[in-house]
């Protein structure tokens, strides 16, 4: 049970990064493509990234403090992109549910 409230909320966090920094993105841009093509471009570098070295089977993944360590800067990097969009409260959240699933991963060996 522990397990699986873990991989859903780990799949929560990850969509609202992802949302996040392509929302950030289309921020950005000064008309209506280049908005698009900043939301789409950050997304594909925050994909990419990910799925190298922390996806489950990324073909180069971290393991321990350094896997630990990507995965709080990118739980951060969500959080600082949903800050001028969405406001701190919405902010603040994002970080608290982030941290509390990385916990529970960490507590379930399940990072």
């Amino acid at each position: 049970m522990a397990l699986a409230l873990n991989h859903a909320l780990a799949l929560a966090v990850e969509a609202w990064m992802v949302w996040a920094v392509a929302r950030w993105g289309y921020g950005l841009g000064p008309s209506p493509a280049t908005r698009r093509g900043l939301a789409l471009a950050v997304v594909v570098v925050a994909l990419a990234l990910w799925g190298r070295v922390a996806a489950p089977k990324a073909p180069r993944r971290l393991s321990g403090a350094k896997l630990l360590s990507f995965k709080v800067a990118a739980v951060a990097t969500g959080a600082a992109a949903t800050l001028p969009v969405y406001g701190m409260t919405p902010a603040a959240a994002f970080f608290v549910i982030a941290l509390a699933q990385l916990s529970l991963a960490l507590w379930l060996d399940a990072l």
